[in-house]
């Protein structure tokens, strides 16, 4: 009986770990194609019926067609004029700057998120993955010119903390970005899946409870 139990558990495991991605993707997508849809849904007059995904559809088109119509000329001429007016009203200003600035380095027009690198942080006894940000920093911040700003995210979400290193303590990982987020994102679990794995007796025993760092 016990031998029956635990195949069906160990069986139950299995199909919960092969269908939890599934789920958890679907998941993701039904609630942010909902929070969109109801951004706009509310104000499309229906024929009587609702339909579900159509503002999110909207939405989707009136991108497109922005991103078209930015390539002609007059249009990018409206744009820069907006853009000449959001940086001059305060406190629109900030929040349109910081905007501007996170989805440019985001989309990779300027190269920042693009460099994975493992930084020696806090100190040479451990290493963090992380993003170079920046590699010219303004001169009151880095008055010789031998630092870079990099960005830590933490595990299991898109906060980090951004640090201002020398360039010695920064060194190339070797992993694309999505390897490298991926990595991060879920706290070291989502390797590469064409990682080289260590024969047993490779690698070095893990520290003993009770041990103590060297300092």
């Amino acid at each position: 009986m016990k031998v029956f139990i635990r195949g069906i558990a160990k069986h139950f495991g299995i199909g919960l770990a092969t269908v939890l991605p599934f789920v958890f993707a679907i998941w993701v997508v039904v609630i942010v194609v909902n929070y969109v849809d109801g951004l706009v849904g509310q104000y499309i007059p229906y024929p009587g019926f609702h339909i579900p995904g159509t503002g999110f559809v909207l939405i989707l088109a009136a991108i497109t067609v922005i991103g078209l119509l930015s390539r002609i000329y007059i249009s990018r001429v409206l744009l820069s004029w907006m853009d000449a007016l959001f940086t001059r009203i305060p406190v629109i200003k900030s929040l349109y700057s910081t905007a501007k600035e996170l989805v440019q380095n985001t989309f990779g027009r300027r190269g920042a998120f693009q460099t994975p690198v493992l930084v020696e942080w806090p100190d040479d006894r451990a290493l963090v993955l992380g993003f170079i940000t920046s590699e010219s920093l303004p001169s009151e911040m880095d008055p010789h010119g031998t630092k870079v700003s990099v960005y830590l995210p933490n595990a299991f979400q898109f906060a980090g903390a951004t640090v201002i290193v020398p360039r010695s303590r920064v060194k190339p990982c070797g992993l694309s970005v999505e390897q490298a987020l991926k990595f991060a994102l879920s706290g070291g679990l989502g390797q590469p899946a064409d990682s080289v794995k260590r024969e047993d007796g490779d690698a070095p025993p893990l520290g003993k409870p009770g041990d103590s760092l060297d300092m």
